[in-house]
């Protein structure tokens, strides 16, 4: 019977939970044919063409089906083969027919650097990886015409005025860059030479132009090069580096590629001094010279210069194909009769000439004729290859005696003729004086008058000083004590008022309120060590009231009785 009965609670408990199964059952067989991929986010990466010519900038997508951090992405694996801009990045979230999705995209711009088969490798993303992408890039010459368009629009030049020159000779350097792109940290490095010191002349030139209508900014940029060394000597060609900034529309990102543009190298044939060759050694193809006077030549105020007054003397010397450096000293001697100042030399460059002005002001010191040298110099053309001579007449002159305001002279005494007649001069007389009247006498009567009186005054002085010491002595421990008695009295301490009452100097006080104190304070000694107080009788009690009145009647009393002590001493007694 038991058995029965738990057959049919058991099937009725299996009927009641197969609804509950079978609903589970289904919900596992829907997530069981789900695909497994949609558990996972996934990264893909695209390129917008994948044979590229070198430095054809083309542009890289990777992009993963999940809102994740931007900064997810690591980039650095293109820096071998590829070189690449800022990516842009952009996550968007979408809900569509009751779906959401999440995106998250980056875009960059990135160029291969050489020729070749390359791999874009793959990108970890989390848990998602990129599968790699292979590029090939073309050299632009073999490429298409769009890839060879991808070759940076720069061209550099360069020129040289003479390709032969002298040790100490100068030729001029003219580097031109074309620029048709736009450019980021941009330099441009000078030639340079064995034998050569080269110098940047002026500031750079800059022009737009157009050419197959196309807008250029065109860079000139000129050098000065001087030669150390003969021989045969390689000049490194000017070299423009910098970054050129490319990006098609639509990337969302740009890339700086790496520009190296150099001019040609060009050889120079240096020659050296000739063995002949006489003076400072300066080699050119021109030289000139040019000299100014002020006052100027053949004007009358120079004919009537004086002693004293300036003549300006300013030269110039021209010299094409020559470095400051290079420029010679002018030197000239002066006659021994001026004063030469000369100033510091002024140096300009024109026309591939180097100037240097040079301004004398000579100053004569002797009236007379006067003969300032000449200027000459020697120099070598390059272009006859013989030596020349250039120069600058001197000056002759008669200076005139100057004026009083430049002239020093010593005045001169002239002599009387002896027809001229002579005055007599009488001898002076000196007169003694010996009596000198009463004056002396009244004199040393009031200074010895004054001296009595000055030892007179020290004397009263030295006996008036003591008296006065003690008194202020006494009266401050006068006051001392009485100011320790009325403490004392206050706090009815008979020891203390007894002893402060003796030290207490009375003797300028009436005799009568003496008298009263000491009754006080012998009253103060009896009540406060009587029986009757030991006792505890109150009525014995003593009042302290009266003696700090008698107290305060002694203190008036002495401060009137110093006063008037201290105007007695202003009065005069009468002897």
């Amino acid at each position: 019977m038991v058995i029965k009965t738990m057959n049919k609670m058991m099937k009725r408990y299996f009927q009641l939970k197969r609804p509950c199964i079978s609903l589970l059952g289904a919900l596992l067989f829907i997530i069981g044919s789900l695909p497994t991929a949609a558990s996972a986010a996934q990264a893909i990466a695209t390129v917008s063409k994948n044979i590229v010519g070198v430095n054809e900038v083309f542009q890289l997508v990777v992009s993963v089906d999940a809102n994740i951090n931007t900064n997810s992405l690591d980039l650095s694996p293109l820096a071998t083969y590829f070189t690449y801009g800022r990516p842009s990045v952009s996550s968007i979230n979408s809900f569509n027919n009751g779906v959401v999705s999440r995106n998250t995209e980056w875009k960059v711009a990135i160029a291969t650097k050489a020729i070749g088969e390359f791999t874009i490798p793959s990108f970890r993303i989390g848990s998602s990886t990129t599968e790699p992408i292979t590029i090939t890039s073309l050299k632009s010459s073999n490429a298409s015409p769009a890839a060879k368009s991808t070759e940076p629009d720069i061209k550099v030049d360069a020129e040289i005025d003479k390709r032969q020159l002298y040790v100490g000779e100068s030729l001029r350097y003219r580097v031109q860059i074309r620029i048709g792109e736009q450019m980021d940290q941009a330099a441009l490095v000078a030639p340079f030479g064995d034998g050569l010191d080269i110098v940047q002349d002026g500031d750079d030139r800059q022009a737009e132009t157009v050419l197959n209508g196309r807008r250029y900014i065109v860079i000139t940029r000129y050098y000065q090069i001087s030669a150390t060394k003969a021989g045969t000597i390689t000049l490194e060609g000017a070299q423009f580096k910098g970054s050129v900034v490319k990006g098609s529309r639509g990337f969302g990102s740009t890339l700086s590629v790496p520009v190296d543009k150099k001019a040609k190298d060009i050889t120079l044939n240096i020659k050296g001094k000739p063995d002949n060759y006489q003076g400072l050694w300066l080699p050119t193809p021109e030289l000139k010279i040019e000299q100014q006077w002020q006052p100027q030549q053949g004007s009358s105020q120079l004919n009537n210069i004086h002693v004293g007054e300036p003549i300006t003397r300013v030269i110039t010397l021209h010299i094409k194909n020559t470095a400051q450096s290079s420029m010679p000293n002018l030197v000239l001697t002066y006659p021994s009769s001026v004063r030469m100042y000369d100033e510091k030399p002024v140096y300009s460059n024109n026309n591939g000439f180097t100037s240097m002005t040079v301004k004398q002001v000579i100053i004569p010191r002797k009236d007379g004729s006067l003969v300032l040298p000449e200027l000459s110099i020697n120099w070598w053309n390059t272009i006859t290859g013989t030596q020349e001579t250039s120069k600058v007449d001197g000056l002759s002159l008669t200076v005139l005696p100057g004026d009083n305001a430049n002239t020093v002279s010593t005045p001169m005494v002239p002599a009387l003729p002896d027809s001229q007649p002579t005055t007599e001069t009488k001898p002076t007389e000196i007169t003694v004086v010996t009596d000198s009247g009463w004056w002396p006498w009244l004199t040393a009567i009031f200074a010895t008058l004054w001296i009595i009186t000055l030892l007179l005054w020290l004397r009263a002085r030295k006996i008036v000083t003591p008296t006065a010491n003690v008194s202020s002595k006494n009266i401050a421990i006068s006051s001392d004590s009485y100011s320790r008695l009325v403490q004392a009295v206050t706090a009815n301490n008979a020891l203390k008022v007894q002893t402060y009452y003796q030290q207490w100097a009375k003797h300028s006080l009436p005799d009568g309120l003496v008298t009263q104190m000491d009754q006080e304070v012998a009253n103060m000694m009896a009540a406060i060590y009587s029986k009757h107080s030991q006792e505890g009788n109150n009525s014995m009690m003593w009042n302290n009231a009266i003696l700090l009145s008698l107290l305060q009647q002694a203190r008036n009393h002495s401060a009137q009785s110093l006063q008037s002590s201290a105007l007695e001493e202003l009065i005069p007694t009468k002897s």
